[in-house]
């Protein structure tokens, strides 16, 4: 049945309500971005068969200063997820799982992940044999932010490291100058660590012990690598390629590698933005500028984007924008006419006319039983969050008194704005952390826009 649609006319403001859900709902269609990734040969078997030669030759230098260093036996490892996000980074996702090791031994299109769907790729005359965790979104700019930690999943010994080489490659041309680490597990297992940013490597060498959890480098496109992203590629004590995730379709190892093993789907929501652009930067190894901005005036468009990791055909996602006085100005459930995708985005555009109260806005998207939230504002001073490099923390938040703001670097400006878009407070601290006393504010939302380094970043502060 289609829906019936009612138009009303409030000044210059048109309002679109559903005759059937009875809800408010956006001037324009959803637009469709998927997270377009290249699917050709990473790694090539001659330059498998090099790396094991330079295994062999390094783990006799290491034998030489510890005989004892590789006695085998025992079971295999137990993995956690060999990433992590920065600290300080407060986004809600940074990555999507794009490809798995692919099961189907005949290449050229024969595909079979670990749960038998196609979540992998093969060329010609190979397959791919590792899982990949890309950045998502914006890769090149959170890339360069060192977003993606790369972690030791299982302790163990460093028999090869590599760093120096170009990593904002875009090609997957058997390029055999990778930046990474592999290490080897007490069993005598592998993890093989690849595509790591130039420069962000851990200070410990080959022949040295890792932890697990222990930091290892970050994310990067170098090597034969079209994105950046981390290659974990996993080789049982017999030097047989293995795949961590159990599954009816694993025919290589009966059993999970991971302690706990993730799911196979994770539909989630990376971010929620608002842009004053319709332009989208993609251009490979080139830094996007996404665009983001937090206010707007009447006569503007609002590009409001929602970046979904592992979105499937119709799943739903109920969004609502509140106004300042908490009114409803959109209440819409958009049910995604979508074929799956690891990474996309969805974009509605919001024209603000002069209807539009000033004050801060506040988005939130309900999607696989999870809530999230963004804030932009109309005629304030919100800025957008461009501070990258300082982390901010706020605690408690919730507060019912005092809130405590802690940064790696000086604090310039606290500035404290109700969601009218009126300043209620304001600080210099001119120090690393400061306290902000609530108590003379009623209970409800607040918007600190916090200077450090010459740079803004806008959070939401929460009075109970």
């Amino acid at each position: 049945m289609k829906a019936i649609l009612l138009y009303f006319f409030l000044g210059a403001t048109t309002l679109m309500i559903s005759q059937n859900t009875g809800k408010l709902l956006p001037p324009s269609s959803p637009s469709f971005h998927p997270a377009n990734i290249e699917k050709i040969e990473c790694i090539t078997d001659s330059q498998r068969q090099q790396v094991r030669e330079q295994i062999t030759l390094n783990k006799q230098l290491i034998l030489q200063n510890n005989p004892n260093a590789f006695r085998g036996g025992g079971n295999s490892p137990l993995f956690i997820l060999p990433i992590r996000a920065k600290a300080g980074f407060n986004d809600y996702g940074y990555y999507i799982i794009n490809n798995q090791v692919d099961h189907d031994p005949a290449p050229n299109g024969n595909l079979l992940d670990y749960e038998c769907g196609e979540r992998t790729y093969d060329w010609a005359n190979g397959n791919h044999e590792g899982t990949d965790y890309v950045l998502w979104p914006y890769p090149w700019k959170r890339m360069q932010e060192e977003i993606m930690e790369i972690v030791a999943a299982a302790p163990g010994i460093i028999i090869d490291k590599r760093d120096g080489n170009f990593d904002l490659n875009c090609e997957n041309n058997g390029n055999p100058n990778w930046n990474g680490i592999i290490i080897e597990h007490s069993d005598g297992s592998q993890a093989w660590y690849w595509h790591f940013k130039d420069g962000a490597i851990t200070s410990k060498n080959i022949g040295d012990t890792v932890a697990e959890g222990e930091y290892l480098g970050a994310a990067g496109s170098s090597g034969s690598s079209t994105i950046p992203h981390l290659h974990f590629e996993i080789y049982d004590a017999n030097n047989n390629l293995i795949d961590p995730y159990e599954g009816p379709c694993n025919n290589m190892n009966a059993e999970s590698w991971f302690i706990s093993q993730p799911d196979y789907y994770v539909p989630e929501i990376n971010r929620l933005s608002t842009h004053d652009s319709p332009n989208f930067d993609d251009d490979c190894g080139v830094v996007e500028n996404t665009y983001d901005n937090l206010n707007f005036e009447p006569g503007e468009t609002i590009y409001f984007r929602i970046f979904y990791r592992d979105i499937q055909t119709d799943s739903d996602t109920h969004i609502v924008v509140r106004k300042p006085d908490n009114s409803i100005l959109y209440d819409y459930i958009f049910t995604s006419p979508w074929p799956f995708y690891t990474g996309a985005y969805a974009q509605w555009d919001f024209p603000v006319d002069g209807s539009w109260p000033d004050g801060v806005y506040t988005i939130t998207a309900e999607f696989n039983g999870d809530t999230y939230e963004t804030i932009f504002g109309v005629n304030t001073n919100l800025g957008v969050e461009d501070l990258q490099q300082t982390e901010i923390a706020i605690y408690p938040n919730p507060t019912s008194n005092k809130v405590f703001i802690d940064a790696n670097a000086q604090i310039e400006g606290v500035e404290l704005y109700d969601l009218l878009g009126r300043k209620v407070m304001e600080a210099s601290p001119l120090a690393e952390n400061t306290e902000v006393n609530l108590e003379s504010l009623k209970a409800g939302i607040y918007v600190a826009i916090i200077s450090s380094d010459w740079k803004k970043t806008v959070r939401k502060i929460m009075k109970e």
